[in-house]
């Protein structure tokens, strides 16, 4: 069985469970998940058959991925195709994605649907996500590898007067000249105070002698993401840089030795932040710990306070604590890796600095 259709058949499982006779998939993330394919529709999945809706502009992808799954070619708007569809199912009660089906479309499906009961559900395909097969793992990790050296190449290419968006170019140049296919957003470059915004937009900033200098970037391959920052000086680190430093690098590798799996990712957050509200710098660490990486580059599982996630092996999270101060600059440090049965191994390679 190949591991679209034991997808497919997993989430056939879990809507028999819960009284579903059908799910629509209206997320093209997760229609990529359970199908493979990579153009624009919408699916339904139940344990008659794989359906997808799409339009005659991806009909070569169509043929090429979807060999087997039945495939309708919209001509008059996805949702008209649909509906007709669940009509010939028989089908009754059908789950869709709640975040992912906006209102007036659920309006509408409803409307054209006729007696068929849409019931909503919450991150079903996102949660089985979460975990990672050996494939996935290996497309990170060619991802991860590819950012390294992307990253790399462009740290030896700080000079004095260099923009903050000359750098974020270079990057995207560099992550395909590594074996990427694309990055996976678009790169943050922040120099000296603007590193305090902790998702920066790159500028036409150049870069001056003791910036701090900020760098979140991340490749793509087959679809799959990494993520990664790193922060340096340009010159000589003060004792102020290097204090903020040594604090979050510490923050990362007390949260780094807690993680493994059956552990809750709050706790692993709150391990993190009591090292640096120990610090002077209490409340300056204002976003969360991490998140999962994959298809996208943020999903599940979540590493914050409020967390109710449990970690588990095959999962690929970050761990990228910070300290931020708006009239100085920020310090992050972002590393990937992949929960493993005995805790977790760093996918991103690139040197931290010695302080």
């Amino acid at each position: 069985m190949t591991s679209y259709k034991s997808r497919r058949a997993g989430l056939v499982e879990w809507a028999g469970e819960n009284n579903l006779e059908a799910f629509i998939i209206t997320s093209e993330v997760n229609l990529r998940y359970l199908t493979g394919f990579t153009g624009e529709g919408l699916g339904a999945i139940s344990a008659d058959q794989a359906m997808v809706v799409t339009d005659r502009r991806y009909e070569v992808e169509a043929a090429g991925q979807l060999s087997d799954c039945e495939v309708l070619f919209a001509e008059e708007g996805y949702l008209q195709e649909l509906a007709l569809y669940l009509g010939k199912l028989g089908k009754s009660r059908v789950g869709f994605e709640s975040r992912h089906l906006t209102y007036a479309s659920f309006q509408k499906l409803g409307e054209l649907a006729g007696d068929v009961e849409l019931v909503p559900t919450e991150q079903v395909i996102e949660k089985c996500r979460a975990v990672k097969d050996e494939r996935e793992i290996t497309a990170i990790r060619q991802a991860a590898e590819a950012i390294d050296q992307a990253l790399q190449a462009v740290l030896g290419e700080l000079v004095v007067g260099v923009s903050e968006r000359e750098l974020a170019l270079r990057l995207r140049e560099e992550v395909m000249q590594a074996g990427g296919d694309d990055v996976s957003f678009d790169p943050v470059v922040a120099f000296a105070e603007h590193s305090a915004a902790a998702h920066a937009v790159a500028s036409a900033r150049e870069l001056a002698p003791g910036d701090i200098v900020l760098i979140d970037a991340g490749a793509k391959v087959e679809d799959y993401c990494s993520d990664m920052t790193r922060t340096v000086i340009a010159g000589e680190p003060d004792e102020k840089f290097a204090e903020v430093y040594q604090i979050v690098r510490g923050a990362q590798q007390a949260a780094m030795a807690a993680i493994g799996p059956g552990v809750q990712a709050a706790e692993v957050d709150a391990i993190a932040r009591e090292v640096i509200d120990a610090s002077p710098y209490r409340g300056r660490f204002g976003h969360s710990l991490g998140h999962g990486v994959g298809l996208e580059v943020h999903e599940l599982p979540r590493l914050g306070k409020r967390s109710e996630d449990v970690l588990a092996a095959g999962q690929v999270v970050t761990n990228e604590p910070g300290i931020y101060l708006s009239d100085w600059g920020g310090v992050r440090l972002e590393e990937l890796l992949v929960i493993t049965e005995g805790g977790a191994e760093p996918l991103t390679k690139t040197p931290y600095l010695e302080l």
